[in-house]
């Protein structure tokens, strides 16, 4: 029987578990790590073209991955992303149009490719920070059945593998806890309407981190070194009608509702 070649060793997701993923003597092999992600988006990203997705990797190129190395402002590595989101003049424009903490890549909806010391996932990503899409999310359901149905179809071309997760990041008397799960459910449930309309209820954009993707375990055999670049392409191609969906621009704004244009409440950490 033939040794499947993972493209990902044990030793890089254990970088990212308790105990080194605070610790800068663990930076070299972090950027181990962030070598193979970048390897990946020199792989897969002309496919991306190729296919006229309108997705982007951040525009510096020294930010294409996500921070790898302890600093004063990243005082833990707990995950590294290849991430893909909105044009850099959709940005910017937004910045204009809406409000000043909008220049940033990170505060919109992306599709990303993340390594932790759980395994990998592909998966598409609300942020609490991408409130924008958050609420473009809410209010293109709430525009009526119509939306609704073409959402519901979307999740039903995922298929079973897929899981839904709303996180909040918690404290207990000032002590940050970190993420804790509000809903965690298979995509598929979410065809059903109800199901629907009682998980957006909950969602809170501003509030809580939104997720929908395949967590893949270490030994995954979809995560060899030969199959891992066909891998993400395919689950990108399943969550990109999900991101154009929901994600803001001039061509896409659903963001009509009493005070659309403010924030939800912010959390301060």
């Amino acid at each position: 029987m033939t040794k499947i070649e993972l493209y990902f060793s044990p030793a890089d997701y254990a970088v990212f578990g308790n105990g080194l993923s605070s610790n800068a003597e663990y930076d070299g092999e972090r950027e181990r790590v962030r070598d193979k992600l970048v390897f990946l988006h020199q792989r897969i990203y002309p496919e991306i073209r190729k296919r006229r997705w309108d997705l982007h990797p951040h525009w510096m190129t020294q930010w294409l991955i996500s921070a790898s190395r302890i600093s004063p402002a990243t005082s833990r590595v707990d995950f590294m992303t290849l991430r893909y989101s909105k044009a850099e003049t959709i940005i910017k424009l937004m910045k204009k149009e809406l409000i000043d903490d909008f220049g940033h890549f990170y505060a919109n909806a992306m599709l990303a490719a993340r390594v932790d010391k759980n395994g990998f996932a592909v998966e598409l990503l609300v942020s609490e920070k991408a409130w924008v899409d958050g609420q473009n999310l809410k209010h293109r359901l709430q525009d009526g059945a119509e939306q609704r149905g073409h959402f519901r179809n979307l999740l039903a071309e995922l298929g079973g593998e897929h899981t839904f997760t709303l996180a909040k990041f918690m404290r207990d008397d000032g002590r940050p806890l970190g993420y804790q799960d509000v809903l965690r459910a298979k995509a598929s449930r979410l065809v059903n309407v109800g199901m629907l309309n009682s998980t957006m209820d909950k969602y809170e954009p501003g509030g809580h981190d939104l997720r929908l993707g395949i967590q893949y375990k270490p030994n995954d055999p979809r995560l060899s070194t030969a199959e891992i670049e066909t891998e993400i392409l395919s689950r990108f191609e399943q969550l990109y009608p999900i991101y154009a969906f929901l994600s803001w621009s001039p061509k896409n704004d659903f963001r009509k509702a009493k005070n659309a244009n403010q924030k939800s409440p912010r959390r301060t950490r």
